[in-house]
Formats: structure tokens, C-alpha cells, sequence
């Protein structure tokens, strides 16, 4: 269909549509009489653009969310930091009002910025559920404010390190960390983690109410049926990737020295897996692997 076609059929204008391909996002064919044709694909695409723009989402973005999956995730993800960022600014002023404490309000923006790109740079690091999850099991342990040179070295540390990482998986098991992500979200994440939790805050009763299905996972996890498995080929991937890549030399390291809420947790989480093992000691990764 021509132009004024796919606008109608779009809902769009022609000028939102001429710029929407001066961008890229979208290549229709050009016609042996000058004119640009859109085919039915094409329409569909402005129709998602439009879908992503009435969400606020800029071009940059909406490039990479057009894919959908793992990238709208991670698009809703940096969306909700943003709107929580926006509330913890509202309530530093709040404060910066109330009390007229400049020096405490530079602290706390300082906080909160340093915050936020820590969790942007997790998302953009490790796209998806990786990701997501990184991203909310080191982001409550960040709300404190960074006030040491010790604390802005351990800073630049984890900066750095996520700059340079990036995880290559084959083409299949990508496909199958993208299904696997779509049915994700922040909430389940929430849960897992508060499960663990649970499990390092008394980790000797934790494993005697849920003997049967640790013993029955470890069971599975050792069968070559689950190795075998897109689920046990990808726990595996992820192990290497975090052993060449430095993630528990390098970045929880770096983590612990930054927040000492989450050093005593990793400690706690240390000792659980300690017991853990002694129970189980055939067992390759306990719970430290979610550390």
C-alpha cells in the first residue's frame, strides 16, 4: 500500500511515518515510480511503534524493544527504575524542604544516582531475566548512601567490570533463554529471592522442611537427562561464564566492599552453603550460586 494507506490503516501521520523511516525502523519498498510502498509487515511494525511510543518510549529504545521478549522486559524494567528513581528524588526534596539540610540532600542524589546507573548498566550488561534478576537481587542493597573513597573505588570496580562483560550463548539456547524470560517477572523474582532468604536466615530448618524436593532436585540436576536439557546446558553455560569472567573474583567482591548490608548477606549466604554442603556434599553449587 502506498503512503497515505498505510497512515489511515496506521493511525499515524505522514510526517510521523516519514520519520519513523528516516530512522530505520521500519524499510518499505521503494516503487519504480518514486513512491514507497508498505507492505502488510510493514504497517504492523508502525502499528507496534506507535504502540511503544504512546508508552514513552524513545526511538533508541523502541529499536530494541520492536524485538520484543527479553528486550520489552528489560525496557518495562528500566522504565520502573525510572519512575522509582523519580519518587526517591521527590522525597529527597521533600526533606531538602523540611529541613533545609543541603549537604544531607547532595548525599542522597549523589546515592540515588549511583544507584540507578548500577542497575541501568546490569540491564544493558545482561539483557532479560539475567538481567532483571541481577538487577533486583543487588538493587535493595544499594539504597544506603556512598560516602567513602573505599565505596567509590568498589563503584567504579562494578562499572567497570559490567562494561566489559557480555555473555555469547549459542543461537538454541538463546532462543530458549527468551522463552524462558517471557514468562518472567519482577514479582517472580521477588518470590525466588525471598525463598532464599528464607533459607539463609536459618538454613538447618530450612533444609529439614524441604529435605524431599532438595534431594529430589539434586537427583534431577545430577541425571544426564537434565544435563542434557536446554535448562541444564544453560546452568552450565552461565557457570563458565561467570567463572571466565571474573563474577564471584571480581564484581561480588566489589559488591561487598559497596554495601555493607549486602556483605552481610553474602557472608550469611557463605555460611548457609557451607551447611548445605555438609549435608549434601555431593552437591556441586549450592546456594552460594545465586550470591
Amino acid at each position: 500500500m502506498l503512503m497515505h494507506e498505510a497512515c489511515r490503516v496506521s493511525g499515524l501521520t505522514k510526517k510521523a511515518v516519514d520519520y519513523y523511516v528516516a530512522q530505520g525502523l521500519v524499510q518499505p519498498e521503494l516503487l519504480g515510480n518514486g513512491y514507497r510502498g508498505f507492505s502488510e509487515g510493514d504497517v504492523e511494525r508502525l502499528k507496534r511503534i506507535s504502540t511503544l511510543r504512546r508508552l514513552g518510549l524513545p526511538v533508541q529504545e523502541i529499536r530494541t524493544a520492536l524485538d520484543g521478549g527479553q528486550m520489552l522486559a528489560a525496557a518495562a524494567r528500566r522504565r520502573a527504575l525510572a519512575a522509582e528513581a523519580e519518587e526517591a528524588r521527590a522525597k529527597v526534596l521533600r526533606r531538602l524542604a523540611e529541613t533545609g539540610d543541603w549537604s544531607d540532600a547532595d548525599a542522597q542524589l549523589e546515592a540515588l544516582e549511583q544507584k540507578q546507573t548500577i542497575q541501568e548498566r546490569l540491564l544493558t550488561a545482561f539483557p532479560g531475566y539475567y538481567g532483571q534478576y541481577v538487577s533486583l537481587h543487588f538493587g535493595r542493597y544499594l539504597n544506603g548512601p556512598v560516602t567513602s573513597e573505599a565505596q567509590r573505588t568498589a563503584f567504579a570496580e562494578v562499572v567497570a567490570f559490567l562494561d566489559r562483560v557480555s555473555l555469547h550463548l549459542p543461537p538454541e539456547l538463546q532462543e530458549y533463554l527468551d522463552e524462558t524470560a517471557k514468562g518472567l517477572d519482577g514479582a517472580l523474582v521477588e518470590a525466588v529471592q525471598a525463598d532464599v532468604d528464607n533459607a539463609v536466615q536459618d538454613i538447618e530448618a530450612y533444609l529439614t522442611a524441604h529435605q524431599e524436593e532438595l534431594e529430589q532436585y539434586l537427583r534431577l540436576k545430577e541425571s544426564g537427562e537434565f544435563q542434557q536439557s536446554p535448562a541444564g546446558r544453560l546452568a552450565a553455560e552461565l557457570r563458565r561464564f561467570q567463572a571466565a569472567a571474573g563474577y564471584r573474583d571480581i564484581l561480588i567482591p566489589a559488591m561487598k566492599r559497596l554495601s555493607p548490608a549486602y556483605r552481610a548477606y553474602h557472608d550469611a549466604l557463605e555460611q548457609a552453603n557451607r551447611v548445605f554442603l555438609e549435608r549434601y556434599p555431593g552437591a556441586a553449587n549450592g546456594p552460594e550460586a545465586d550470591g
